[in-house]
């Protein structure tokens, strides 16, 4: 029972980074986006309708139900069919150098790393943009 009780407040819970909304917003008005998730589908589900947003994405891959998790390029090959775009055309912004920069790069899709804390990176990872603030995204799209 308590379990069941975390798991419905996990699901139900929004925390929007600062600037996230407006950013969805503008750019799901110029072009069609997707979302790659790891994690279970129906909590990463409620949870985008908690927050309002699951209607800005045309393509969601959760790897729970695609069977794949990042940073495999699979799950970054079945969104772009998804989307019906080239890698050409993808922009992949994330927070994890781990799951997303290496995940974009297997799949050979530009990156952006979004880092609100400012940390420091190695040499070896090379993000075509590093941003601290999702509204930066505006002047790069």
């Amino acid at each position: 029972m308590l379990a069941q009780a975390y798991w419905d407040l996990f699901c139900s819970i929004c925390h929007f980074e600062p600037g996230a909304h407006e950013i969805l917003t503008y750019v799901s008005s110029l072009y069609r986006i997707g979302m790659i998730t790891n994690g279970y589908g129906d909590s990463q589900r409620k949870r985008l309708q908690a927050c309002g947003i699951d209607g800005f994405f045309h393509s969601l891959m959760i790897s729970d139900e695609v069977g794949v998790n990042k940073p495999d390029s699979l799950i970054f090959e079945l969104a772009l069919e998804d989307l019906k775009v080239s890698r050409e055309q993808v922009l992949f912004v994330g927070d994890s150098l781990n799951d997303d920069y290496h995940g974009a790069k297997n799949a050979g899709i530009d990156f952006c790393f979004y880092n609100p804390l400012g940390t420091v990176i190695d040499e070896e990872y090379t993000p075509l943009y590093h941003i601290r603030e999702l509204s930066q995204l505006r002047s790069i799209v």
